[in-house]
């Protein structure tokens, strides 16, 4: 089921994807679009035209009268006429004639607009400036004005409608670009939303490719050192039997004696790698409780110590403890038992058997440390990093038998208690592992 919604999952994203974009061409194409009619709104400006050449007709016919009272002169009368003919020409031409005969009123503006062009003589000359034909022309520029204003008044009316349109266009194009950017929003977070699961599920892959690793490490590091701690205590034994059982009643007590201890002692190792591996499965599972306690510190290091030196007579393992160490600690007694058993137990078996064990105790800073310090065969340095993995046994130690456990285990449980483990080792010098509680 997971496959399958992974297999669909990028055609739905390749689908948003398309559609995001769709939708983003359809909002620049209205924006475009609105934008080009207000341009062309901008540029026609009809009204302007019709409203110059009304202007002209009036103040042409101002002059005619005032020219017949002889107050203007034939300067200013020809000025005013070649002022109407250029606003006449312009209603003309272009744009505003297909306006005007839109609007029904070319035709009698170009009737009027061709007599006056045809008296011409009669506005400039100085005769028809007076007598019937000044009131003619007159009454031809009060007609032309008249009927210059009803096609104003048309084009007012037909401005406000066109204007009444394009804001409803415009109204329903910015409605339209607001909803497109909505849903480009929402296919947004859509794409962003399976980019980040997308990004999750590579991260699980990895996490899980990666532990898978490491378990298939451990594994073969269980495998191979499971083989040889096995194999190694099982043909102890099995020789130690075969000689006695050859020798039958003639092997000396001593002899028998020195090899039942060998077998204890191989029978020992194999019940500690099992051990280990058990506690190793608990951990992992989560099956180890913590049970906190008050302890006495001095008390509990010297029963670690008295057990060590119970299995190894003759080691010296000595306890220095600082005047600001504390009398008690809350802490899980068995746990804190089981992680200075391995550290010390470590400490005695890579030492030699003249060399002392200090545990140091120091506290500050509300963190206790224990420190077992050893004069052992130390760690290389180039191995000092894999110390704390599970199965792993550093190159200056084959010639121990040991299972690789003990440091890792100690490790997973000092986090446990909140604390840590650290270490400093130097090869040929010795080793200082250093645990850390919390007060």
């Amino acid at each position: 089921m997971r496959l399958r919604r992974g297999v669909l999952a990028y055609p739905f994203s390749l689908a948003a994807i398309l559609i995001f974009t769709c939708l983003l061409v359809f909002a620049l194409w209205r924006l475009w679009n609105t934008e080009a009619a207000l341009r062309t709104q901008a540029g026609d400006n009809m009204l302007w035209a019709i409203a110059q050449a009304q202007v002209a007709t009036q103040q042409l016919d101002i002059a005619l009268a005032q020219a017949r009272l002889e107050e203007a002169d034939a300067d200013i009368l020809g000025l005013r006429y070649d002022v109407l003919l250029s606003r006449l020409t312009l209603l003309e031409d272009g744009p505003q004639r297909r306006h005007l005969a839109d609007l029904g009123h070319f035709e009698p503006i170009h009737a009027l607009a061709e007599q006056v062009y045809a008296q011409e003589d009669a506005f400039l000359s100085a005769d028809a400036r007076a007598g019937g034909e000044a009131e003619a022309l007159h009454e031809l520029l009060a007609e032309l004005a008249s009927e210059i204003g009803r096609a104003a008044n048309r084009a007012m009316v037909a401005q406000w409608d066109e204007t009444g349109a394009q804001l409803d266009q415009q109204h329903s194009a910015i409605l339209q670009v607001i909803a497109t950017v909505m849903i480009i929003l929402a296919i947004g977070a859509f794409i962003s939303w399976r980019m980040l699961a997308a990004f999750d599920a590579e991260q699980r892959a990895q996490m899980s490719l990666l532990r898978e690793q490491e378990i298939r490490e451990a594994y073969r590091s269980f495998v191979a050192l499971v083989s040889h701690q096995f194999r190694t205590p099982l043909s102890v034994i099995d020789a130690s039997m075969q000689r006695i059982l050859r020798k039958g009643e003639t092997i000396q007590p001593a002899e028998i004696s020195e090899r039942a201890r060998r077998v204890r002692a191989t029978v020992k190792s194999l019940t500690d790698l099992m051990q280990a591996t058990l506690d190793s499965m608990k951990l992992d599972a989560g099956q180890i409780d913590i049970n906190r306690a008050e302890c006495d510190i001095t008390a509990e290091l010297e029963t670690a110590r008295e057990r060590q030196l119970e299995a190894r007579p003759g080691r010296t393992v000595r306890i220095d403890t600082g005047d600001e160490v504390p009398a008690r600690i809350t802490t899980d007694p068995i746990l804190f038992q089981q992680i200075i058993g391995n550290l010390l137990a470590n400490a005695l078996t890579y030492s030699p058997q003249t060399e002392p064990v200090t545990i140091r105790v120091r506290a500050g800073n509300n963190q206790l440390r224990i420190a077992v310090v050893d004069r052992g065969i130390g760690i290389p340095e180039e191995e000092k990093q894999m110390l704390f993995q599970p199965f792993f046994r550093a190159s200056t130690t084959k010639e121990v038998h040991g299972v690789g456990m003990g440091l890792h285990l100690s490790r997973r449980l000092a986090h446990m208690l909140g604390g840590d483990l650290t270490f400093e080792s130097k090869r040929g010098f010795g080793s200082t592992f250093t645990l850390e509680l919390p007060l």
